[in-house]
């Protein structure tokens, strides 16, 4: 007879107010049957974040212009309640076609094209891809929660930032000060990384393991389930 065995779910969560966010430890979650216990954490502050890991630097000069923005034009942009609607729609699927968002916004399709093209010229609009790390050959991914001396704790989090494993460093408070997103081809990669490099930093006195066996949802939208 087989036998259920309890799955351990990490997930980061952005709200607007505390309000939001003590609804949704205190109501949302506890009355979700399924669930057996909730730990919350606070992210402090953050060395690293994933729009901006290293780790993956295989483009070249010229790949990496065709994707560089424009250069910001420093002209005022005043926002109409159109643009709340293209940012809404974009929001949740930044791919949405020019007929989609013309339908949003009640624009032309050459209208919203130009506005496009004025908002991130300004910077006020920006896309970021969001791909997963499986797909460039990092097939080992794992979240490390380890406890650092506090004298010692920025000067950690400031090294790891700097390893190209991890696209992710932010203090936390809990049973452990410091989390870290790691990114490895392989478990050998892993475990040598644990024992070489984080071994190195002797203000970790203890740190847990936590190997990603599926994400279901990235920064972006819900990815298929068989991703």
């Amino acid at each position: 007879m087989p036998i259920a065995r309890p799955t351990e779910i990490s997930c980061s969560v952005q709200t607007p107010t505390a309000d939001e966010s003590a609804a949704l430890l205190l109501h949302k979650l506890p009355r979700t049957s399924r669930i057996t216990s909730v730990s919350a954490h606070l992210l402090l502050g953050h060395y690293a974040l994933p729009n901006n890991w290293a780790g993956p630097a295989r483009l070249t000069p010229e790949q990496a212009a065709l994707l560089t923005p424009a250069p910001t034009d420093d002209s005022d942009i005043s926002l109409g309640p159109a643009d709340r609607s293209l940012f809404d729609l974009l929001s949740q699927d930044g791919r949405a076609s020019y007929t989609e968002l013309a339908a949003a916004t009640g624009w032309s399709e050459s209208t919203v094209r130009r506005r496009l093209t004025h908002l991130r010229q300004a910077g006020v609009l920006t896309f970021l891809v969001d791909i997963s790390p499986a797909v460039l050959g990092f097939r080992s991914e794992a979240r490390l929660w380890m406890s650092v001396r506090p004298s010692r704790l920025t000067t950690v989090a400031a090294a790891m930032a700097h390893h190209p494993e991890v696209s992710l460093v932010a203090q936390t408070t809990g049973p452990t000060n410091l989390l870290a997103a790691v990114n490895c081809r392989s478990s050998l990669d892993l475990a040598r990384y644990l024992t070489e490099r984080i071994a190195s930093l002797d203000a970790i006195h203890t740190i847990e393991t936590a190997p990603v066996l599926r994400t279901v949802k990235r920064a972006g939208s819900l990815l298929p389930l068989g991703r």
